[in-house]
C-alpha cells in the first residue's frame, strides 16, 4: 500500500463522495499511512465546496426552522445582569455576616501602624526646570480665573 499512491483525480472523486464505500475506506486508511496523498487530499479539499442538492421547499423549511429556533428563544436565566447583581449582594452578605471585612480592616489597621520612610528627594540641580511657555500659560489661565471669580461676584459689567 506505501508504494500505491492515488492521484489528485481520486482524490477529487473521494472529496466529492462519487467513490463506491470499499474504496473511501480504502483511500480513507491510506491517508494514515501516506504524507503525499494527505497533501493531495488537503488540495482537494480546499478546492471542493460540498452544497447539499435541496430544492426551493426544503431550503424554505430549512430557513424557516432556523429563524423559529433563534427568534423564540429567550437568554439563559444565568446571563441576566439581575441575576449577577443578587449573586454579588448574596456573596457580600455572607462576607459582612462572617465577619470577614471586619478582619480584614483590623488586619490591615496593623500594616498601617509601620509609616515607610518618606521618599528620596533628588537634588535641585537634577529637577527638571519648568518651560518658560508653561510659566506663561500658567500665570495666564491664573489671571483668566481671577477674572471670572469676579465676574461672578459681579464686579465687572458686560
Amino acid at each position: 500500500m506505501k508504494g500505491h499512491h492515488f492521484n489528485q483525480q481520486a482524490w477529487l472523486q473521494y472529496v466529492e463522495e462519487r467513490l463506491p464505500l470499499q474504496e473511501q475506506e480504502e483511500m480513507e486508511s491510506h491517508l494514515y499511512q501516506c504524507e503525499e496523498c494527505l497533501a493531495n487530499y488537503m488540495q482537494c479539499a480546499e478546492q471542493v465546496i460540498v452544497v447539499p442538492d435541496m430544492d426551493a421547499k426544503q431550503t424554505t423549511a430549512y430557513v424557516n426552522g432556523i429563524i423559529a429556533r433563534t427568534v423564540g428563544m429567550k437568554p439563559a436565566w444565568h446571563r441576566s445582569t439581575i441575576f449577577h447583581y443578587g449573586v454579588a449582594a448574596a456573596a457580600t452578605l455572607v462576607l459582612v455576616a462572617t465577619g470577614f471585612f471586619h478582619g480584614l480592616s483590623q488586619e490591615l489597621g496593623t500594616f498601617s501602624a509601620f509609616k515607610p520612610a518618606p521618599p528620596l528627594e533628588a537634588p535641585a540641580s537634577l529637577k527638571a526646570q519648568v518651560p518658560i511657555s508653561d510659566q506663561l500659560i500658567h500665570k495666564t489661565l491664573t489671571w483668566l480665573d481671577t477674572l471670572q471669580i469676579e465676574h461672578k461676584k459681579g464686579g465687572l459689567e458686560p
